[in-house]
Parts: structure tokens; sequence; C-alpha cells
């Protein structure tokens, strides 16, 4: 079992479905065609797979610097809706941490 520590140190089981909601928000946003869409999440979500495989504990900047790094080189328009979505989900946060 992977773990994941948060950026508060907490530490969470490794959820596979989360960098899939998270990725599916960011390609849903796309003008690209459904079949791509679809391909963009699978090919993304098995690099996160390949990139964990061996380790115990990761942490979640390490896997979105990962998702980054795979959008920004191969699909920059879909890394731009990804971190507009992350900065919003942040702001939410520390707003409703106020």
């Amino acid at each position: 079992m992977i773990e994941v520590i948060k950026k508060g140190g907490e530490k969470e089981k490794f959820n596979l479905n989360k960098i899939k909601k998270s990725l599916i928000l960011a390609v849903e946003a796309s003008d690209l065609p459904q079949e791509k869409k679809n391909e963009i999440v699978e090919k993304i979500t098995k690099e996160i797979l390949d990139f964990i495989k061996r380790k115990k504990e990761i942490f979640t900047a390490e896997i979105e610097a990962k998702i980054l790094l795979e959008l920004d080189e191969n699909y920059p328009q879909i890394a731009k809706i990804w971190r507009e979505h992350r900065l919003k989900k942040e702001n939410e946060k520390r707003k409703n941490f106020n």
C-alpha cells in the first residue's frame, strides 16, 4: 500500500480515482474530441502508476509535478486548465479556513 503525504503532513492511502477525477475535470474543459480526452486521462494515469509503483510513500507535490510535466510536454492547453483548477481549489480552501 502506498501512502500519500499531503501538504499539511497528514498521510492517506493512495487513491488513483482522485487523480483521475482531477484529470477528467481539466480534460473535459478542453475542446478536444472525446476519444482524445479519454486517451489523455488513461495515458497520464498509467504514467503516474509507473512513477509510484516502487514507492511506499510519496508527497502530493511529487504527483502533481509529474502530472504537470506530462501535461506541459504533451498537452499545454490542458496543463493551463489543470493549474487554473488547482489554484481555484486552493483559494476556496483558504476562504473556508478563514
